[in-house]
């Protein structure tokens, strides 16, 4: 007797996130400071084409659950009320990123667990590549999450923060370009009253508000 062919899953990458709409003051002081890395440090994050975000959680799911997922997300805002996030200063990764740090905001840590605890349940097999590439070095306790969530980055290794730009650059150093780049940055708060998901390698986008 033959055996049974298991199909593959077809695997689709999804981000859950926060825009930082054009509403806010913010979003233009992000956009500013953005410019000068494009200009001045030649980072190739344009935020003129993607709109600035903090990430709540990506990972790898198959295509078919995307619709589920929606979904899933809907349920959890139904009961979610807006609330106000508030930004500390600009920062970076030892690895050239460039980021906006967020205030601790138990909204969000409770938001963000809402959504990994019940997208994870939709997940399947898949793992996204770039979370396995060779570079990527983990922990032990991130390994664990990476196999169980899709990704190595939350629950209690959840850091928030906006990413403003990446930076490869030796003549100058990271902490001094952050220290030049915080003078522009007015603002320091902004509304969340929307979910953001974004699918696929054209990034198709769903806005989900409450």
């Amino acid at each position: 007797m033959p055996s049974k062919t298991v199909k593959k899953e077809e695997c689709v990458w999804i981000g859950i996130g926060i825009d930082i709409l054009k509403k806010s003051e913010l979003y233009y002081d992000i956009i500013e400071t953005n410019k000068i890395l494009v200009k001045k440090y030649g980072s190739k994050t344009d935020l003129n084409k993607n709109c600035p975000h903090l990430n709540l959680y990506d990972l790898s799911i198959p295509k078919e659950n995307l619709k589920y997922i929606i979904l899933k997300i809907k349920e959890i805002l139904v009961d979610q009320k807006p609330f106000i996030i508030k930004t500390k200063k600009v920062n970076y990764f030892s690895f050239g990123i460039i980021f906006l740090e967020i205030e601790p905001n138990q909204e969000l840590k409770t938001l963000h667990k809402k959504i990994v605890k019940e997208v994870s349940k939709l997940k399947g097999t898949c793992i996204d590549n770039d979370y396995l590439a060779p570079h990527r070095t983990y922990t032990k306790k991130q390994k664990e999450l990476l196999l169980k969530y899709g990704n190595p980055f939350v629950l209690d290794q959840f850091q928030p923060h906006i990413t403003i730009g990446f930076v490869n650059n030796q003549k100058d150093t990271l902490a001094n370009i952050c220290k030049e780049l915080n003078t522009y940055i007015k603002s320091n708060k902004f509304q969340v009253d929307c979910i953001q998901i974004v699918s696929g390698e054209k990034h198709k986008k769903v806005n989900l508000n409450f």
